[in-house]
């Protein structure tokens, strides 16, 4: 079996990047929010520098960075803050379809995931309880995220990546625009390495 670590390093070998051996491996994410509404993520984040829609500087990492990528979530951002839900906004047969993009190769080409329904790994959908009345009933209701488990692709060094997403209707075919007052934003989670300054310095 392949582990995260060493897809990192055989990427790294491939970039020449000798030095990522000696790097020390975390969990790391990075988010970034569409605020111009043009369906695309990432690629204008060095232009929010605000904690509250993005956590970047530049959608590129530096020489001794890098990220393996095992989840990918889509959330609705509030235009005044905070987070809503996407079901609720884009309704239940909503679909975002993206392509995650890395330099000029698309990795990820025409990737749906869905607001609810199975496999449950492409869900948003949460088994919780629910007062009815005097009763406890256990009910299906969305989470604030649609997500994608299990990605496994790397993100190398001083290379730019992005995402470009659509929001389909799945049962019109029609495309679905922003909602008032809502962006769509996106974080990938995964394995990040550092450089380790104990090793390196």
């Amino acid at each position: 079996m392949i582990t995260a670590q060493d897809k990192i390093l055989h990427v790294a070998s491939k970039l020449g990047l000798t030095s990522l051996k000696d790097m020390q491996g975390s969990t790391g994410a990075v988010y970034d929010v569409d605020t111009d509404l043009n369906g695309q993520i990432f690629s204008a984040a060095s232009r929010h520098q605000n904690p509250s829609v993005t956590n970047l500087t530049d959608n590129q990492f530096e020489v001794n960075e890098a990220l393996l990528v095992e989840n990918i979530a889509f959330y609705v951002r509030k235009t005044s803050g905070g987070v809503t839900n996407f079901q609720l906004d884009y309704g239940s047969s909503a679909v975002i379809v993206f392509d995650l993009v890395i330099g000029n190769k698309r990795v990820m080409k025409d990737t749906p995931v869905f607001a609810s329904g199975s496999p449950y790994a492409f869900s948003n959908v949460a088994n919780v309880n629910i007062t009815l009345g005097a009763g406890v009933a256990q009910a299906y209701l969305p989470r604030h995220q649609v997500f994608m488990e299990g990605a496994g692709i790397l993100i190398p060094p001083q290379v730019q990546w992005s995402i470009n997403y659509t929001i389909f209707n799945t049962v019109t075919g029609a495309i679905i625009a922003p909602t008032a007052n809502t962006a769509i934003g996106c974080y990938l989670f995964g394995t990040k390495v550092n450089l380790n300054f104990n090793t390196s310095i």
